[in-house]
This record gives C-alpha cells, sequence and structure tokens, in this order.
C-alpha cells in the first residue's frame, strides 16, 4: 500500500499498526502539507459504520489535549478510512517494556491523571472505549502530553469475544476487558476497570497485564474471580520516603475500587480517579522542584463547564451504550 494515493489526497508512508478492527498507517496530507495517521477499517455492518462516523464526529467536535483529534471519516472502494492527527511519541506500553524506571513516582502521577481525564470526556460524551490499554495511550516527550488512541474503532464487542478463542488473536486486549466485557455485556464503569489494569501494570513497572497468562481462558478467569495483590507488596516501597509510602497507599486504595468486580462498586467517574491523582501527587511537589528538568508531565485540568455542557449534550443524543 505504500505510495498509494488516498481519496485522491493522502499519500500513504508506511504501515505502523495492524489490529482486529483494522491497519493504520502514516500518511502525507498533500493538500494541508501535514503527516497524518490514517485508519483502514474492516467494517461491515452498517451500525458499524454509523458508530464509527459518531466517534469521528466526537473527535473533531471535542478538542481535548488527552485525545488522539480527528480531521476526517470517509468510505471509498467500499472501505471506510479514518483520518487522525499523527503522534509523534511513545505508547505507555514501551515506556514500561522498554524504558522501565524511566520516569518518578511525580511522572506517573501526572501520566495517570491525564489519562483518567482522557477517558472522563469520552465516557462524559458517550463515548466507551472498550480497549483502554498501554499501547493505546501515547506520551508526546515534547509536551509532555498524553493523548488516548484507537477509540475501539469498529470493534463489535461479541466479534471480539468469540475471536479470542483464535490463538494469539487478541490475547492483549483480553488481559485487560473488565469482568462483563468477557461476559459480552459493557457499562459506563468499564472503562475504569481497564484503566485500573492498565495504571496497575504502570506503577509496578510489570511487562504485562497483571491478569495476562498464556491460555485465554484462565485469562478470563483471572479476571473474573482473581483480587490482585496489594500495589504496596508488589513495589519495594522500604526505601521510599514518607511522603511516597503514603502516595502509594493512596494510589492502592484508588485501584482496588477501579477494579472491584461489580461494575456498580467502581468509581463511577473516571474524573474523580483524575483528581484524586492530583491530590496524591501535591505532597510529593518538592522532588520536582529540586529536579526541574525532570518533571516536564503535568496533571490534567479539570473539565471546564463550557465543555461539560457540550458532552453532556452529546451523551443524551445517543439512545444506547456504545
Amino acid at each position: 500500500m505504500d505510495n498509494e494515493l488516498i481519496n485522491n489526497r493522502y499519500e500513504v508512508i508506511s504501515q505502523i499498526g495492524l489490529g482486529g478492527a483494522g491497519a493504520i498507517f502514516q500518511a502525507y496530507d498533500t493538500f494541508l502539507d501535514r503527516k497524518v495517521a490514517i485508519k483502514k477499517i474492516f467494517v461491515d455492518s452498517h451500525d458499524q459504520v454509523e458508530r464509527l462516523k459518531r466517534e469521528c464526529l466526537f473527535l473533531q467536535t471535542i478538542d481535548h489535549p488527552n485525545l488522539v483529534k480527528a480531521h476526517e471519516f470517509f468510505i471509498t472502494n467500499d472501505r471506510a478510512y479514518m483520518v487522525l492527527e499523527f503522534i509523534d511519541g511513545k505508547s505507555i506500553d514501551e515506556i514500561i517494556v522498554k524504558n522501565k524506571y524511566s520516569m518518578t513516582l511525580v511522572g506517573q502521577l501526572a501520566i495517570a491523571s491525564q489519562i483518567a481525564r482522557g477517558i472522563e470526556v469520552m465516557n462524559m460524551g458517550g463515548i466507551i472505549h472498550r480497549d483502554i490499554k498501554p499501547q493505546n495511550v501515547m506520551l508526546n516527550p515534547q509536551t509532555g502530553e498524553i493523548k488516548i488512541v484507537d477509540l475501539g474503532t469498529a470493534k463489535s464487542l461479541s466479534k471480539a469475544l468469540s475471536s479470542i478463542t483464535t490463538a494469539g488473536s487478541v490475547i492483549g486486549t483480553c488481559a485487560y476487558m473488565s469482568p462483563e466485557q468477557t461476559k459480552g455485556a459493557v457499562c459506563w464503569s468499564t472503562d475504569i476497570f481497564s484503566l485500573g489494569v492498565l495504571l496497575y501494570q504502570f506503577f509496578t513497572w510489570s511487562e504485562r497485564s497483571p491478569f495476562y497468562t498464556n491460555n485465554i481462558y484462565a485469562t478470563i478467569k483471572k479476571i473474573r474471580d482473581e483480587k490482585l495483590i496489594d500495589l504496596c507488596t508488589v513495589v519495594d516501597i522500604s526505601e521510599a520516603s514518607p511522603e511516597q509510602q503514603i502516595a502509594y497507599e493512596k494510589i492502592s486504595e484508588v485501584l482496588v475500587k477501579a477494579l472491584h468486580k461489580d461494575p456498580d462498586v467502581r468509581w463511577q467517574n473516571a474524573g474523580v480517579i483524575a483528581d484524586l491523582f492530583n491530590d496524591i501527587r501535591m505532597p510529593l511537589l518538592g522532588e520536582a522542584q529540586e529536579n526541574p528538568h525532570k518533571y516536564r508531565i503535568e496533571t490534567a485540568r479539570q473539565i471546564c463547564p463550557g465543555l461539560r455542557k457540550e458532552l453532556e449534550s452529546m451523551r443524551k443524543t445517543y439512545s444506547t451504550i456504545g
């Protein structure tokens, strides 16, 4: 597909990703002289296309620093395409696996706050991501901003669940599912559970989800039945400062509630989690003042009243979840 011109405008440079929902390419917008990301989406049903259009409109309408920006949606040659901003950065997965311990607790808390805020914006606007995982969160090292990408594009949950019996097909995604997702259901706190899984992995610097096994059914059983080991037991905090020890204890409390098996018991709003991480970070800011070059990452700002009203209006227009 290299050098192909899509929609008489976008020149494909290279493929940069492939998943069950589609392939993503780095491309050049010949009209506006800029790099973009183009997602070629494998969809067949009218409902999937309509949901894609809705999500594209959402990302075009809501300009938020923690969400990837969408530029255009179109269908050509019986394929659906979404044009997105090109993010030059690293995924949280890359940071965890290839740059282990590359940031301090202060930086991690700032990133966690931004991820939670991005999820709050999506959920308030009527979008459930369904696939929150380290690979779908990007960090721009220049700005310190994180962006959530791949808003469950063209993914039918029932199809995703039927395909997990295929060896290796969606094992990574499966390990971040909520208990209700493994049973073919979603709700407004589904993304909260997946956020909890991602952050547990991030704060423990583990290369895989804490629920991961090399067997799909064992992974699902762990998600449904197993309570994770307390964060402060997994992380060695014996040599941490008293302020850091308190911070880890509070982080653990936040994650325990986020990871509750019962959706009704979890935090019902990711914005609460964002605010809690901001509060936990505050007593540690003395470290940032001592080493300012290490702490360019800022925590997320609360949603302004105008945006909140707009998001609530958008959510009301959607009659069903998903």
